[in-house]
C-alpha cells in the first residue's frame, strides 16, 4: 500500500479500471489506427467508447467570413456529422457501448472539455506526421492534450511503412511519459 497526498492508501498493483474511452477523430484514414486501439481496449475492459469529432472554428466572427462562406461551412458541418454518425453505426456492430459527439471549436479545448464532461478514464488519439514546421504552424493537439488532461492518454502514430506496427506514446498522467516505442 502507498499513501497518496491527502487520499486514502492505495495498492499500487491494483488493477486499472477503464470505464470510458474518449477517441478524438478528424475522420481521416490516418486517425483510424487510434480507433483500432481504442476499440480493442473498450472490448477488453467492457468500457464505453466515445467518439469525438471537432470541426475547427477558423474565424472568430462572421465579419471575417467572405460572402457565401457561411453556406459552405454549413455544408461541411452536415457532411462531417453524417460521416461521424456512419462511423458510430459501423463501430456499434463491433461494440454496443459506442457513442459519438460533434463539437465546433478548438480541437484541443474541446477534447479536454469532453474528457471532463464524460469523466474519461483514458483518451486514445492519433498524432499526425507533421514535421517541425507543420507543428510550429499548426501546433499539436495531441501534445497539448497530453499535458492538459487529468486522465491517461495513449497517442498512436501510424508508422508510415506498409506492414509495420504503429508507434505509440502512453502516459499515466498529464505530465509523465512512461513508454515510448518506435
Amino acid at each position: 500500500m502507498q499513501r497518496v497526498e491527502g487520499k486514502t492508501e492505495i495498492n499500487r498493483w491494483s488493477p486499472v479500471e477503464i470505464k470510458t474511452i474518449l477517441v478524438p477523430t478528424d475522420l481521416r484514414l490516418e486517425s483510424m489506427v487510434a480507433l483500432r486501439y481504442a476499440l480493442t481496449l473498450a472490448k477488453q475492459f467492457d468500457a464505453n467508447l466515445m467518439l469525438l469529432h471537432v470541426l475547427e472554428e477558423q474565424y472568430s466572427s462572421d465579419t471575417q467570413l467572405e460572402p457565401g462562406a457561411e453556406g459552405w461551412l454549413d455544408l461541411r458541418k452536415g457532411d462531417e456529422e453524417r460521416q461521424l454518425a456512419g462511423l458510430e453505426k459501423e463501430l456499434r456492430l463491433e461494440h454496443r457501448n459506442c457513442r459519438s459527439c460533434f463539437r465546433i471549436g478548438s480541437p484541443f479545448e474541446q477534447i479536454v472539455r469532453e474528457a471532463g464532461n464524460i469523466n474519461a478514464s483514458m483518451i486514445v488519439m492519433s498524432s499526425h506526421s507533421y514535421g517541425w514546421l507543420g507543428r510550429l504552424v499548426h501546433g499539436s493537439a495531441a501534445e497539448m492534450v497530453l499535458h492538459s488532461t487529468p486522465c491517461p492518454v495513449l497517442i498512436v502514430k501510424e508508422s508510415g511503412k506498409e506492414g509495420s506496427a504503429p508507434r505509440f506514446i502512453a502516459t499515466t498522467c498529464a505530465s509523465a511519459t512512461f513508454s515510448r516505442f518506435g
